[in-house]
């Protein structure tokens, strides 16, 4: 299988006493997906939940189940404990093949908690940065996740890409579009596709503007059936392939094929040319020279951290 349909699952997300409908949308998502032959749908940031330590409940079991009963593979979102600090939650992406089986997960790694994660009422908890970046094997090839703003940290996505990832998601939080983000996010989105050479995807969950007044404390301009808007976007090294902030599944297809075809291709002055990018860039790169970056990653950390 060298081309697979992703599915982008922007969704409503509830909190509080009505934060287990959570759970009830992404089955649902999962069978729309199944009834339009998706090969992998994707949720949003932390969704279907939990939320919060307060309010937990099973996500696992019925997403592996909904999986499997519709034949998607699922990569959804939630909060799993820290296995080295009891009481704290990793923000995870959980991925599960079209047989319900886990593949693997990331947790996410930057930046270092609290963070965003604490003190409010719908989303709370004692966050912990996790620091592995592992790359999951899928049946049509390999699969990378970078959360949220990590978009920003172009180190994230390298990684996976040198580790063989050819498709990664960035699932994202809340209120990107509200917060005025949208335009440099979906830059960024674009960006790591390009510069490593393989299909990128983000989306973000959906509120009712009541609820996102309770986060931001003032009004915003509210999209689809009084939501705020979302930023779905799939992006190849060579264009967009599809754009929504509206709720549903966004679907768009991957040609694997392609972005190896790029990756082993040796550019020539060919006009025009049969590519949209420069191909075969990342074996220019020479690791001999690449300490200096760490070491000015070091010496800059401290001043940088302090504004």
């Amino acid at each position: 299988m060298s081309v697979i349909r992703l599915g982008l699952a922007q969704v409503e997300a509830s909190f509080g006493d009505q934060e287990q409908q959570n759970l009830v949308r992404a089955l649902d998502l999962v069978r729309q997906a199944g009834e339009r032959d998706v090969d992998l749908l994707a949720f949003a940031e932390n969704f279907p939940g939990p939320f919060t330590d307060a309010n937990r409940y099973e996500v696992a079991e019925p997403m592996a189940r909904a999986a499997r009963e519709h034949g998607v593979a699922v990569a959804y979102g939630t909060s799993l404990p820290d296995p080295d600090r009891p009481g704290s939650f990793n923000i995870t992406t959980v991925v599960v093949d079209d047989r319900g089986e886990e593949r693997g997960a990331y947790r996410r790694t930057h930046p270092v908690g609290p963070y965003i994660y604490r003190d409010s009422p719908e989303w709370n908890f004692d966050y912990v940065a996790a620091d592995d970046f592992p790359v999951i094997d899928m049946p049509w090839g390999k699969l990378g996740i970078s959360i949220c703003s990590e978009v920003h940290l172009p180190e994230v996505t390298r990684i996976l890409a040198l580790r063989g990832a050819e498709v990664v998601l960035y699932p994202s939080g809340l209120l990107i579009d509200e917060l005025g983000y949208t335009e440099a996010w979906q830059t960024l989105v674009h960006a790591r596709a390009i510069e490593n050479h393989l299909y990128t995807a983000t989306l973000v969950n959906l509120m009712s503007r009541s609820v996102a007044e309770q986060f931001a404390g003032e009004s915003f301009e509210s999209s689809g059936p009084g939501l705020t808007r979302g930023i779905g976007m799939v992006a190849s090294p060579e264009g967009i392939l599809a754009r929504s902030p509206e709720p549903g599944i966004l679907v768009a297809e991957l040609d694997l094929e392609r972005t190896r075809y790029l990756r082993r291709t040796t550019e020539e002055l060919i006009v025009p040319a049969p590519y949209r990018t420069i191909p075969g860039h990342l074996d220019w790169r020479r690791p001999e020279l690449y300490g200096t970056l760490l070491e000015a990653a070091r010496e800059a950390a401290p001043s940088a951290r302090q504004g």
